[in-house]
Formats: C-alpha cells, sequence, structure tokens
C-alpha cells in the first residue's frame, strides 16, 4: 500500500515535470521576465540599490537569477528553469501539506497534488522568470512546518525550518507576510480553543520574533520606500470582483489581467469555474463520515490560509491604493486545490455512484486542459508576443543605416535585437512634449535612412501616440508587419522618399507648395475595380490660418470626372492650419479606380480647396503661372483592354504639368 501510494506521487510530480519543461525554451520572453533578466545581470551591489530606492520588490529571487545566469547562460530555457523545478518542488509540497492537513484522507493529498500538477496558472507561473512560484513553494513550506512545529512531538529543527521558510519568504517577496498574517489568525483562533498547547502558542510568538531579526536588516533600508511608495497602476476593484478574479485565476487561470494576457475566454472561465467551487464548498461545508469526524482542523487551516491574505489585500487596497491583481494571489492555489480535493473525496465517500466523483474529476481534468490548451497553442492567449519572428523579419529585410525606434521601454525587444541594428527609445521619457519627439525625430530622419518602428499604441508610455502620429505626416510607409502580439512598420524619411519621386513644385494660395509626388499604380483593372496609391509631399511656407481638403480627381480624355477622393491631409488627422512653415509634410491616398473604365487614357489631378467655403485654393505651377481649374495634372494613365474583365494600367512618363 505505501509503494503504491509513493508510485502515485512519482507519476504526479512526473507529469507536473513534463507540463512545465514543455515548450518553455520556445516561448519569448515578456517584458516582467526581460527586465528581469537585465537587472539579474547587474553586479549584485547594482542591483540591490533599486529596491531600497524605487522599486518595492525584494532582492533574493534577482541574486539566484544572478548566480545561476552564470553557470547556465541568458536562453529563455535557462532563466525559467529555476522557477520550472521550484515549480514541480511546489506539487510536492501540496502533497505533504494536504497529508498533514487529512492524515485520515490519503487521496486528498494524492488527487490535491494532481490538480497542482496540470493548474494552469501554477504551470504558467512556473515557466516565468519571476519570484511567485518561489513564494508559492515557501508559503507550503511555512504552513508545513508550522503544523509540525505544532505537534506534541516538535523539536527545534521543527521550529527552524519554519523560522527560515518565512524568513526566504518575506526576501523573496512582502506578500510573504499575508502568510504571517494567516498564521496569526490560525494561532489565535487554536490558541483561544486550546488546539494548541501553551507552548506551541508561545513557540509561535518567539518565531516571529526570530523572523522579524532576521528581516529587520533589510527593513531598515527599505522602510522610507515602503511608507511613501504610492501607485495608481493597478484599476480598484471591489470585494467580489476580487474573490471572482482570484477564484476563476485558481481554477482556470486569468480571464482578464491589466498585467498579463488571458488564458481562457470571460464566458468559458466563468462557466468552468462553477464547477471548482461547488467542489471547493462541498469540500470546505460537507462534513466527515463518523469515522473521518477529525478533518475540521485541516479545513479550517486550509480556509485561514486562503481567505485571510485575501482579506488582508482588500483591506489595503481600500485603506492606501489598489493592489489587486491575480498575480498577488497566487500563492493560495495550493490552498484552494486541496480544499477542491477534499470535496472530491467527500463526494466520493457519500455516495455509491461512483461516475459522479469520477465525473467530477474528469471534468476539473478537462477544464485545466481546455486552458492549457489556449496557453500552449492559441495565439491569442500566448505567455508574450511573437519577438523571435519579429526580429527575424528585422534581421532578413535590414539595410545598412536602418535604425529601430521602440514608443514603450519594452526590454524583450532589446533582449533578443541585441546588437543587430541600433535602437532608439522615444519619447526619452514619460510624459513627453509633442516638441521634444519631433525634434528627436528629425534628428533621426536625418541621420538614418529608414526606421523600423515597434508601436505600442496609446500605452503607458507615449500615452498620445506622439511617434507614430509624426511618422505618419512625415515619412512614407514602406512596409507593415503583423506577428502575434505586436506590430512593426517600415518609414522611409520624406527627405530621402523625395529623392525617389517625381518632382512638381506648385503653389496654392501663395502658401501651400506640392513638392513632388509619387504614384503606384495597379497593374490590372479586376470586377472589383483596382486601387492606385497616390503619395503627396507637401510644404508650407507660412503659417496657414484656415484649414484647406486636398483632392485627388481621375479624368478621362473628355474631362469628365471618374474617379476621386477628398480628405484634409494625412487622412484627416492633420490640418494645414497645424503646419508649420518649412515642414514637409507625407500625405497618402487611395483611390478607387472603377472597373467599367473603358480603354482609354486618363489624367491624374490634385488641388486643394478652402474646408468651409468649399473654393478652391488658387494654383500656380513652378514660374507663378496660374493653372487651369486651380489643379495640377500629375500623371497619364492608359488603360488598354486586354478581356472584358480585366484591363491592363500603364503609368505614362509625363508629369506635374
Amino acid at each position: 500500500m505505501k509503494q503504491t501510494r509513493w508510485l502515485w506521487l512519482v507519476a504526479i510530480l512526473l507529469l507536473a515535470t513534463a507540463l512545465r519543461l514543455y515548450r518553455v525554451g520556445e516561448m519569448s520572453l515578456r517584458a516582467d521576465e526581460a527586465a528581469n533578466l537585465f537587472l539579474a545581470a547587474e553586479e549584485p551591489s547594482a542591483m540591490i540599490q533599486p529596491f531600497i530606492t524605487t522599486d518595492p520588490h525584494l532582492p533574493l529571487y534577482f541574486l539566484i537569477l544572478h548566480y545561476w545566469m552564470l553557470l547556465a547562460g541568458r536562453s529563455e530555457l535557462a532563466v525559467r528553469y529555476p522557477t520550472v523545478f521550484v515549480g514541480v518542488v511546489v506539487v510536492a509540497l501540496v502533497y505533504a501539506l494536504g497529508r498533514l492537513a487529512f492524515p485520515q484522507r490519503p487521496n486528498v493529498a494524492r488527487v490535491g497534488a494532481l490538480l497542482a500538477a496540470v493548474s494552469p496558472y501554477l504551470i504558467w507561473d512556473a515557466q516565468d522568470a519571476y519570484m511567485y512560484t518561489f513564494l508559492t513553494a515557501l508559503a507550503l513550506a511555512s504552513f508545513i512546518a508550522l503544523l509540525r512545529a505544532w505537534r506534541q512531538s516538535a523539536s527545534l529543527a521543527h521550529w527552524t525550518s519554519y523560522v527560515i521558510a518565512n524568513a526566504l519568504g518575506l526576501f523573496f517577496h512582502y506578500l510573504a507576510g499575508l502568510v504571517i498574517i494567516a498564521q496569526g489568525f490560525l494561532w489565535l483562533v487554536w490558541s483561544v480553543s486550546r488546539k494548541i498547547s501553551r507552548r506551541a502558542a508561545i513557540g509561535w510568538i518567539v518565531a516571529q520574533a526570530a523572523t522579524a531579526a532576521l528581516f529587520l536588516p533589510w527593513l531598515v533600508f527599505a522602510l522610507p520606500l515602503l511608507t511613501n511608495f504610492q501607485t495608481d497602476f493597478f484599476p480598484r476593484a471591489d470585494s467580489f470582483e476580487m474573490l471572482q478574479r482570484s477564484f476563476i485565476a485558481f481554477s482556470v487561470g486569468r480571464v482578464d489581467s491589466r498585467l498579463m494576457p488571458p488564458m481562457v475566454e470571460p464566458l468559458a472561465g466563468n462557466v468552468l469555474t462553477l464547477g471548482f467551487v461547488i467542489l471547493f464548498l462541498l469540500g470546505l461545508f460537507l462534513p466527515a463520515k463518523a469515522a473521518r469526524a477529525n478533518d475540521v482542523d485541516g479545513r479550517v487551516v486550509l480556509a485561514i490560509y486562503l481567505f485571510a491574505p485575501l482579506l488582508a489585500l482588500d483591506l489595503f487596497s481600500q485603506l492606501r491604493f489598489p493592489i489587486f491583481d491575480e498575480r498577488y494571489v497566487l500563492f493560495l492555489i495550493p490552498a484552494f486545490l486541496l480544499i477542491v480535493a477534499r470535496g472530491f473525496d467527500g463526494l466520493n465517500e457519500r455516495t455509491s455512484q461512483k461516475w459522479i466523483p469520477a465525473g467530477a474529476l474528469a471534468f476539473v481534468l478537462l477544464a485545466s486542459g481546455h486552458s492549457l490548451y489556449n496557453y500552449f497553442y492559441v495565439p491569442a492567449f500566448a505567455k508574450s508576443p511573437d519577438w523571435r519572428g519579429l526580429v527575424q523579419y528585422v534581421s532578413s529585410h535590414s539595410q545598412p543605416g536602418d535604425v529601430l525606434v521602440q514608443n514603450y521601454p519594452d526590454p524583450a525587444l532589446p533582449y533578443y535585437l541585441q546588437d543587430r541594428m541600433p535602437r532608439v527609445l522615444l519619447p526619452h521619457t514619460s510624459p513627453a512634449q509633442a516638441t521634444d519627439v519631433a525634434a528627436d525625430l528629425r534628428r533621426l530622419t536625418a541621420k538614418y535612412t529608414r526606421i523600423w518602428f515597434q508601436p505600442v499604441p496609446y500605452g503607458e508610455w507615449d500615452t498620445a501616440g506622439l511617434v507614430a502620429a509624426w511618422l505618419q505626416r512625415h515619412a512614407v510607409e514602406l512596409d507593415a508587419q503583423q506577428f502575434r502580439g505586436v506590430r512593426l512598420e517600415l518609414y522611409q524619411p520624406a527627405a530621402a522618399a523625395i529623392r525617389q519621386s517625381a518632382p512638381v513644385d506648385a503653389m496654392f494660395a501663395g502658401q501651400i507648395r506640392l513638392i513632388a509626388f509619387k504614384l503606384d499604380p495597379p497593374n490590372a483593372l479586376g470586377r472589383g475595380g483596382a486601387v492606385a496609391h497616390l503619395t503627396l509631399f507637401w510644404s508650407a511656407h507660412a503659417h496657414i490660418e484656415r484649414d484647406a481638403t486636398a483632392f485627388v480627381h481621375l479624368y478621362d480624355s473628355a474631362g469628365i470626372l471618374r474617379a476621386q477622393q477628398d480628405n484634409p491631409p494625412v487622412r484627416g488627422t492633420y490640418p494645414t492650419s497645424a503646419w508649420q512653415p518649412d515642414e514637409i509634410v507625407v500625405d497618402s491616398y487611395d483611390l478607387q479606380i472603377p472597373a467599367n473604365l473603358p480603354a482609354g487614357a486618363y489624367t491624374l489631378a490634385v488641388g486643394m480647396y478652402d474646408s468651409q467655403t468649399q473654393v478652391r485654393l488658387a494654383a500656380a505651377d513652378r514660374l507663378g503661372q496660374p493653372l487651369a481649374h486651380n489643379e495640377v495634372t500629375l500623371q497619364t494613365l492608359t488603360l488598354a483592354l486586354r478581356d472584358d474583365t480585366h484591363r491592363l494600367i500603364d503609368a505614362a512618363p509625363e508629369v506635374a504639368r
């Protein structure tokens, strides 16, 4: 019997290992992981300094990662391996806590370990180069050591292991303090009800003093930061929302989080979590049969382990600033899963229809499998953007004189880009002024021939989209690629693009100059017509008081208008009244050419009119001579009939008259 029990545990641990190693080296690092890696690469003295002055985290994980990388390197697998290993240890500790909490119910420990082995969120975090899996393991170790220390046969070694677990937990994350708060509440309940001896109660107080003595030297340095730190990063969540999101995360992973991508669809997450909650309530409240009536203490331990930290987080969020995120309660998952396992065991002992508990277990495993399938295979639920694919594309399409611009300081990109090309973060700081960003981009476009841009639309750094807006107004977009979770754009500065374009040099209202144009006509007209892409290059000679609308017209040989596009410049995003003198404005148009045009010659003309009065602005050529109809004829397009449904299009070389 004992041998069978150990075989079950070994099988569960092998499953846990396989799931935590699966594809762990294939996933790109996400932002926090890459930031941790760069910080851990610093010298220990420089690494610790931010945790005293600006960053309310603790140094132990980063020190471990620092020395681990010296041995194992900086690949995705290497930097994640410590958490993978500790993630498997978590499963073993869940089993150990289950055996202590429910000594007469060995199935609770086995099922609890199995649920931990396949838990989507525990797997996600075990494949993440961060400290939360360590915190989960130490919270479990702390409760295991405490329950052993409270026994009559406890020795100094048990109390020592308890103090070490708590002190290590505090040096991994301040959230370890919530574990001590939960144990303090349990100590109070059991002291009053005489569940523990006076000696054990005093021992707990002494152990807290020892833990505080070990942590106090660090706290002396970090206390000013902790007392003054404020953040509005986390959206406020009321008590019910916190509980709901926590239980979904405990069951099938995150549904929605500001910090990390989801693991399951909102509807599926709520429905699947309901099954877990039913088993959880059975595990918490279903009385045991007479032979197992002594499992109340185990349920009390796990309930306090679970709910006391949740209550403390809720109170902190209400009294100081919002701090709730699913990741911050991840260390409570073992308590939740053991109560669910107790519900399964209670269901199993109270029904003769064994298909019911078997079906309940199958449901839980299938629900976990659904989230894991999303996580491993569905792009929308991937851990991180496809930085590898983006960098591979840049590397294979880059040219000398290229630069890559980020408008958000995501450290994952420099991790993969390394020294393949220059990289610039714009804005340099946040918040930023538009004039400063524009000046920086003017310097870049004067220095580099092409700009690769990796945008984060209206993110928390470039909140107004200043970089994207400037590039759209002053550069030509040559390429745009979408990778999983991340976009890449390629721009050519206006000065370089003009050199490859047809010159015009026409003036409108004596203020707006059309410098050049570039036409990319379609090769053919199909049944749905075609789109001709036209880029115009404008500049203002003085400040323009009134806004003007540009028009692009296509005339047949009889002067009949066949196609047109009218809109304020830069697709309506940059009115002429906002133009600065002598700046070059890049203005793009997609002219829809009808499919039923007969063969023949067509002329493309451009002009401007007052946006309020609809009166065309006076147009003149480079010699100051007025242009007919106040418009500039750019180019002739010739449509040659090939068959009834397909016409060839040729652009004549004559331009700008």
